[in-house]
């Protein structure tokens, strides 16, 4: 009778949990579901877009490479100091819009953006000590799909196979950040900008030799390689510059003490081809 008194209160315990967890899953869910019908209706009309002008771009055939597009709003150079979104990807994984979105929550802003754009850097005039040497702007698109996590479907069939109140108070939590933090911020950026800036890099066979396997963003930027370089005007929603050019450079170190790990000066040849790659650019608006 003890034994099967505990056999009962086990089998009592396990059907409230799944209950209990089952109920805490529809409710997240729920929520989840008011949120794309609202803020949702923002965002993914403008990440459609943005898609939309990725694909194009990657679809655009070599031949009509053969000379440059610079329209006059690009060459006043007005966008440099205007809020702005950059994506820089591998050509090869632009293939779609699912592709697009995986890759595009990794992505960096490097110094290419840095060097060609120049938005007044606020938090380094204030004093900021952690400002850094350049400004937020333009803002990783990269940023707006993370931000944006919860509003996916990847997101809401892993919260459908959450099986522990653990694993699903994980789930809870970045539903609360994500809506009191950041989606709010993504919104606001993605609907200030007024241009957006893409850079699809395309692989050369020498990158082969700074990765372990699959090719990557980090490998194809240490040496010099073609770059698809394109401007679009999210007001007038149309491209203002399209062009391709190879940025490729070196560093000379000064100083007696010379930089050694192996990571450093590999940061530092990137930064040298992708400043490289914005002088090249800039020096074509300006003609």
């Amino acid at each position: 009778m003890a034994g099967g008194a505990i056999i009962a209160g086990l089998i009592a315990h396990k059907v409230v949990s799944d209950h209990e967890l089952n109920a805490g899953r529809q409710t997240l869910l729920a929520k989840q579901r008011a949120v794309v019908a609202t803020l949702g209706a923002e965002w993914l009309p403008l990440r459609d877009n943005l898609e939309g002008d990725v694909l194009r771009s990657a679809a655009t055939p070599p031949s009509d490479y053969a000379s440059d597009d610079v329209q006059p709003e690009a060459r006043t150079l007005a966008f440099r100091s205007q809020p702005g979104l950059y994506l820089r990807m591998r050509l090869a994984d632009a293939g779609s819009a699912e592709t697009v979105r995986k890759v595009a929550v990794d992505a960096k802003r490097d110094a290419f953006a840095a060097c060609l754009l120049r938005e007044p850097n606020e938090r380094a005039a204030r004093g900021d000590v952690d400002a850094g040497a350049f400004a937020d702007q333009p803002w990783n698109l990269g940023q707006a799909y993370a931000a944006t996590r919860i509003l996916t479907d990847d997101w809401v069939g892993a919260v459908k196979d959450s099986d522990d109140e653990l694993r699903l108070r994980v789930f809870v939590e970045q539903y609360d950040k994500a809506i009191r933090d950041e989606i709010p911020v993504a919104i606001d950026v993605v609907k200030r900008a007024q241009f957006f800036l893409l850079v699809l890099d395309e692989d050369v066979p020498e990158e082969a030799a700074f990765t372990d396997g699959g090719l990557n963003e980090e490998a194809v930027q240490m040496v010099e390689h073609p770059a698809r370089v394109f401007l679009f005007d999210l007001n007038g929603n149309k491209p203002i510059l399209r062009l391709r050019r190879s940025g490729g450079g070196r560093f000379i170190e000064a100083g007696e003490r010379q930089v050694t790990d192996e990571e450093t000066r590999n940061a530092m040849q990137r930064q040298v081809n992708n400043c490289s790659l914005a002088n090249m650019v800039e020096a074509r608006l300006r003609q």
